[in-house]
């Protein structure tokens, strides 16, 4: 193993040169390069698979956990995460719309795990839905806090092992599908320890969607921490490979415009801040328009439903 000359600033995702070659864990082809991006402080090299074209970082740092420390989740890192506990009353309304929208498959009392759940938020508020509500992450930092929130939390990766078979009703997986260094293994388990008829939430980027192909290396995804870029075709085929027949789509999010716009108050300081619901609706309506294989923004939801039998 070669290490690729390091830059002169503070080194956060250890670069390597790895003898293995990149392989697709949805089709199993190997995987092509596609770009180089050089915005962070060290370069990220993106991988796409010619069959069905999943991107991935590769290489990328063992042990990711050492990346989700206070520092990601204050603002300190080079990539962070946006503090949810500073504007709960914000965060609420997307909360609330998306609990609305799972609760037409699985009405609570169930048994509700957010997976990724960082400090707990989404979790706490499904529990004040009805929900029996359970989080799981990787940072022993977001999991204290959580706990410390009141929410039944764990350390952990999504794993044999991590929970028991058929433990939950429905699991949400919010912006985490694409820091999963091993989504075989990931997505095996989800098929494990979600009850039959239950249901996954999905939310990650649709690099099929017009808005990923035009921005193409400059796309704002491409980030240290995340590892696998899917599409709506290629997470589709994953799922139905793994026990999940049924799947929903949502271009954009699974709910309407209006909680976006008030979640988005959180940051405003002026009066003037309100014309940025321009934008924000804007694009809410173009996420809508997607047909077949196209999608004219990157936006996507998926609902994945366990087989029965």
């Amino acid at each position: 193993m070669k290490t690729m000359p390091q830059s002169s600033h503070k080194n956060i995702f250890p670069v390597y040169i790895q003898n293995d070659k990149p392989f697709c864990p949805v089709c199993s082809h190997e995987m092509k390069f596609l770009y180089r991006i050089d915005r962070f402080c060290d370069p990220i090299f993106i991988y796409r698979c010619p069959e069905c074209c999943l991107e991935k970082q590769h290489p990328f740092a063992e042990h990711q956990e050492n990346h989700y420390t206070e520092d990601y989740y204050s603002g300190k890192a080079e990539y962070s995460y946006s503090d949810e506990r500073k504007q709960l009353k914000f965060y609420g309304y997307v909360w609330k719309a998306r609990l609305k929208n799972i609760q037409k498959f699985i009405p609570p009392p169930a048994d509700f795990l957010d997976a990724g759940c960082a400090f707990g938020g989404f979790a706490l508020e499904a529990a004040q839905t009805g929900f029996r509500a359970f989080g799981l992450d990787l940072s022993e930092y977001a999991v204290q806090h959580a706990k410390k929130a009141g929410l039944n939390a764990k350390i952990g990766e999504l794993k044999k092992g991590v929970y028991p078979e058929n433990s939950f009703d429905v699991i949400t997986m919010i912006e985490v599908m694409e820091h999963l260094p091993d989504p075989v293994s990931a997505v095996k388990t989800l098929s494990e320890i979600i009850r039959p008829g239950g249901l996954l939430v999905i939310q990650t980027a649709n690099f099929q969607g017009m808005q990923a192909k035009r921005e193409k290396s400059n796309y704002h995804y491409y980030l240290p921490g995340h590892l696998y870029y899917y599409s709506k075709n290629n997470l589709t085929r994953f799922l139905n490979d793994h026990g999940f027949s049924k799947i929903i789509f949502y271009p954009g999010v699974d709910f309407g415009l209006l909680p976006k716009l008030l979640k988005s108050r959180g940051n405003f300081r002026l009066f003037r801040d309100y014309l940025k619901w321009i934008r924000i609706s804007i694009y809410h309506l173009i996420s809508k328009i997607a047909f077949g294989n196209f999608a004219m923004t990157s936006s996507m939801v998926i609902y994945a439903f366990r087989d029965k039998n």
